[in-house]
């Protein structure tokens, strides 16, 4: 009979264990009730390969060694056809252990192409060294009970069934526990093949989908978990959980989650287009998850609006106006409802160079290198030809750098180391904050705080109704150049180049954003803005970065300024930005 070569390709992938390394655990594939494992090595292979090959053992083989047990190879108990049974004159299957425990001929059991060997020329042992003694991890572990003879069988069996029949449903899920616990792999094999095709013949539609037996509200509840992407897949399993999946309140909540709110001007326009009680609140989703996928991956359409003699130190929008001041002492307004790229108004009064501006409604706040402060009426029923300043107010005495403007107050600071407190309405002076060493290049406020920095390389943190100063952050290697701040935390940024976080409770640095740790700036950082979620900056190697607010990690870099960024302001739609190069450019992320 001609020998199987177990060297080919099919041979080898149905028979993997044949391609195992020298030294590697062997199992024995012939059918699932064999548990036997044997360690192999190159001189000693599987016990199977004698019977793959149809080669029989020979005599003197198989007078001092045990052949296979039939569970095991080729038996009764063998489900795998094919593979012969144990040659005739062998000892009696009731003798012979659980697992081989004699030795085998090489050469009738050795394949024709082995790992490490050559067919062609024989081994360099001896012919009288080629039988090894096969080892086993744990005889006793796999040796199995005889069981009993077939007439006490059906007796018992007979017995069994009368038992089972007589108990009650809590007995019989106990006694079918137990027979599972004691059952090994042929007995669960079976078990799982016969209980297939009827586990759930007579269940109803459905019995296996949680959500289709549960409540609605508690299957919503459930839901409302999962991210977008997972929602998403959820509506592709049936027509059940798309319905479930579509519900408006999970997309509703899924808009008011921090990375996916928008500022309330924004969210209002947008909204704006439909009846409250009829929102759409999956279509709102999707448009604002493209609007941040767009911020994320730098998809925007940018318009250039020129103009200025000298380059731009300071820039202001709102829905359909962009207002721009320059080192030229004019400051020019431009129109973003039409595509004209020149200025539709241009303010003139500052005697040097405007340094600040805070656009409120139609008030405009202007600071300069002339020591003044200007409040503009830039109302449409007036007429932009007839703008006029309503208000100057006279008090630094040096150039005003910064400025906010909020609950009819005006927060400068100047070069003349001091902030100032003054009346929007009156333009008198309030308060004068002292304290720094240093010109004030930077200054922000809300109800409670007014938090500024300054050319002496610190931020202090003045308390907004008496002015006292309460606490004085230092890190920074340079002057501060720009800040935000909000409840909880301080952005800064500063000449060193870097972008810093700190913490308001305990008046420390969090994290630093620089070149070497977060790929930021490689120049002086001239300006930035925080919100719920982002950090939008500029700075002098003519790039914007955007950078994650909670993890400080860099999003995207905006390249098309040609030269330093000096100013920006951002909204959830857009950013506007200015620049040395005497542009003034918008970066749209709604319209791509």
């Amino acid at each position: 009979m001609k020998r199987r070569d177990l060297s080919s390709p099919l041979l080898s992938k149905s028979l993997p264990h044949l391609n195992n390394s020298v030294g590697e655990e062997c199992h024995c594939p012939s059918c699932c009730s064999c548990r036997a494992t044997y360690r192999r090595s190159w001189n000693s292979p599987c016990p199977l390969l004698s019977f793959i090959n149809q080669t029989p053992l020979s005599k003197s083989v198989l007078s001092s060694a045990h052949p296979p047990h039939p569970d095991h190879i080729g038996g009764q108990g063998c489900s795998t056809p094919g593979v012969p049974k144990p040659p005739a004159g062998s000892s009696s299957t009731d003798d012979a252990p659980s697992s081989y425990g004699g030795l085998l001929d090489p050469a009738a059991a050795a394949p024709g192409h082995w790992a490490n060997g050559d067919s062609s020329e024989k081994s360099s042992f001896d012919r009288t060294d080629d039988l090894k003694l096969v080892s086993f991890r744990s005889r006793k572990r796999f040796r199995r009970p005889k069981g009993v003879p077939t007439v006490q069988f059906h007796s018992h069996l007979k017995t069994i069934l009368a038992w089972y029949d007589e108990f009650d449903d809590c007995q019989k899920n106990d006694l079918l526990k137990q027979l599972v616990e004691r059952s090994s792999l042929p007995q669960t094999h079976l078990l799982s093949t016969l209980m297939a095709p009827i586990l759930h013949a007579n269940c109803p539609h459905n019995c296996t989908d949680i959500l289709y037996w549960l409540p609605p509200p508690i299957s919503l509840q459930i839901l409302g978990y999962l991210p977008y992407d997972d929602l998403v897949q959820c509506q592709l399993v049936n027509k059940y959980w798309f319905k479930l999946s579509s519900d408006d309140n999970l997309w509703k909540n899924l808009c008011f989650t921090p990375f996916y709110r928008l500022g309330a001007k924004v969210a209002a326009k947008q909204l704006s287009h439909y009846k409250y009680a009829d929102i759409p609140w999956k279509r709102i989703f999707i448009e604002r998850y493209r609007l941040q996928h767009n911020w994320l991956k730098g998809k925007c359409f940018v318009r250039t609006f020129e103009g200025h003699t000298q380059g731009i130190t300071c820039v202001q929008f709102d829905d359909y106006r962009i207002v721009s001041g320059s080192s030229d002492k004019t400051i020019k307004v431009w129109s973003t409802r039409t595509n004209t790229p020149w200025a539709g108004l241009t303010l003139r009064g500052h005697s040097g160079t405007v340094r600040c501006l805070h656009l409120n409604s139609n008030q405009l706040v202007s600071g300069s290198s002339d020591c003044t402060i200007k409040v503009w009426d830039l109302a449409e029923g007036v007429g932009w030809s007839r703008s006029r300043c309503l208000v100057t107010m006279v008090g630094h005495s040096h150039t005003v750098r910064c400025l906010q403007v909020g609950l009819g107050v005006v927060i400068s600071g100047s070069y003349d180391h001091t902030v100032k407190k003054w009346s929007l309405n009156t333009g008198e002076c309030i308060t004068t904050l002292r304290g720094h060493t240093g010109a004030v290049l930077s200054v922000q406020f809300d109800t409670q705080k007014i938090v500024s920095g300054s050319a002496d390389f610190t931020i202090k943190i003045w308390s907004f109704v008496s002015g006292d100063c309460l606490a004085t952050l230092s890190g920074h290697r340079n002057a501060v150049t720009c800040l935000h701040f909000d409840h909880s935390r301080i952005v800064s940024g500063s000449l060193d180049t870097q972008i810093r976080l700190w913490d308001m409770k305990s008046e420390r640095c969090i994290q630093t954003l620089d070149w070497a740790s977060s790929e930021g700036h490689t120049g002086v950082v001239r300006c930035l803005q925080a919100d719920s979620w982002r950090i939008v900056s500029a700075a002098d190697d003519k790039t914007l970065k955007v950078w994650s607010l909670h993890t400080g990690k860099r999003l995207v870099t905006l390249r098309e300024h040609t030269d330093g960024v000096t100013c920006l302001q951002f909204n959830d739609l857009k950013i506007v930005s200015g620049s040395y190069d005497k542009s003034v450019k918008l970066w749209d992320f709604s319209l791509s």
